[in-house]
């Protein structure tokens, strides 16, 4: 903790500067107006400690035009000083070059990386540079409804359950309440979104892309991912999860189905405790945390979606862009994000002091998972997104379309070893 404190306090000592330095920062990022409203605090410290400096913060409130519109202001010579960088879109701007190295000067800014989860360091590090400084991160997990668990007679699942054991407990939890004759509470939701379902292939020891990321033929298409697969597409088929055409016609529709108490499985991350807080401070809903299910003889594995501030390589203020980049990863800032419950924060003693403080025990779950997280494959390739869609595009195959998992697959990864070799 004293070395935390050190930490801490070390960029305001380093980044002291003279009156006539008049700077205005300009910093991006894709983040909601809570977040942004959290991180405002940060920058009117950071102005406070640096005199002449300003800050204005540019958000772009459209998550999917968010890469392009960076990319496109750096190569126009006009970009931000200082953005958001996805744990997921790294190898996009690593191959683009357009990313600083904060390796060279973390120390001299305070940042003292061995202070951090490494797990979470390493998304950020390509050839041996680092992108950005990681904020915060969340693996993926289940959330449960402990009450839907009581009332089936069931104990609250173990990290480290099985697929047999997850399968057990989602086929009791599938009800008829009313006697109608039709099922109106699930034991889960199929997401077909990849990073929803990417643990479980992991957990099976498989994988989406060959070790090299250059294939997606020899990986997904091997036994063990087709099995999952074809474990996690039979749920909707036999009623333990909502049918596709409900879970897919309206936004947020699963979310919705969980916090009614409807649902006893639902597999997110970190991100969604904001909202789950008002449902547990009212008492609604009784929460669990547990670990996405693993093929029996394989360890549990999921990837850790982190983010980080990242500093592009043309930033006509370096010196400055780098120390508000250092500054927002700093012990006070990450704690007072993770008060918020946004993610958790990447400074193992501020996410651990964090956890103590939670009454519910939740975060102390979410910490059991990082020993046993990967790096999610858009770290390492940059055609990451359009690998994304044809994974989705799989799902849909499957469940909607009724394609053996067999021939789905095939397909699938021919359409991502065509991504791949362009």
């Amino acid at each position: 903790m004293l070395a935390l404190a050190l930490a801490s306090t070390l960029p305001l000592a380093l980044t002291a500067c003279r009156r006539d330095e008049a700077v205005t920062l300009r910093i991006t990022s894709w983040q909601s107006p809570e977040e942004n409203a959290i991180d405002a605090v940060e920058f009117r410290s950071f102005e406070a400690a640096h005199a002449g400096v300003r800050i204005v913060n540019d958000p772009v409130s459209n998550n999917a035009e968010y890469r392009e519109k960076v990319l496109t202001s750096i190569g126009a010579g006009s970009p931000p000083d200082v953005f958001l960088l996805d744990g997921i879109d790294v190898a996009a701007f690593a191959a683009r070059d357009v990313v600083l190295d904060l390796q060279p000067f973390a120390e001299r800014v305070g940042v003292q990386l061995g202070l951090f989860f490494p797990q979470v360091v390493e998304p950020f590090r390509v050839q041996g540079k680092l992108l950005a400084f990681p904020k915060g991160f969340s693996p993926m997990v289940y959330y449960y409804n402990r009450e839907l668990f009581t009332r089936a007679g069931l104990a609250p699942p173990k990290n480290g359950w099985t697929q047999d054991e997850f399968l057990a407990a989602v086929r009791a939890l599938t009800r008829d309440t009313n006697g109608d004759g039709v099922v109106d509470q699930w034991g889960t939701t199929l997401d077909r979104r990849l990073y929803a379902w990417q643990a479980w292939i992991w957990g099976a020891g498989a994988d989406v892309l060959t070790p090299d990321g250059r294939h997606a033929s020899g990986a997904i298409d091997q036994a063990a991912a087709e099995s999952t697969l074809t474990f996690l597409t039979d749920l909707p088929r036999r009623g333990y999860a909502p049918p596709p055409s409900a879970s897919g016609g309206a936004l947020g529709f699963e979310q919705r189905l969980f916090y009614s108490g409807r649902l006893g499985l639902l597999t997110s991350g970190h991100w969604m405790i904001p909202r789950l807080r008002r449902y547990l401070e009212q008492g609604r809903v009784q929460l669990g945390v547990v670990s996405v299910p693993r093929t029996p003889g394989h360890q549990v594995k999921t990837p850790l979606f982190a983010s980080g501030w990242a500093v592009p390589y043309n930033t006509p203020h370096r010196k400055r862009a780098v120390e508000l980049a250092a500054w927002m990863v700093r012990a006070d800032a990450q704690r007072r994000r993770a008060a918020s419950g946004l993610e958790i924060p990447t400074l193992l003693s501020a996410a651990y002091e964090n956890a103590a403080k939670d009454a519910t025990g939740l975060e102390m779950e979410f910490l059991w998972q990082v020993p046993y997280g990967g790096v999610p494959w858009g770290a390492r390739v940059a055609q990451y997104r359009e690998i994304e869609k044809a994974m989705m595009d799989l799902i849909d195959r499957i469940v909607v379309d009724r394609v053996r998992v067999q021939d789905a697959v095939r397909e699938a990864a021919a359409v991502v070893d065509g991504v791949l070799g362009r």
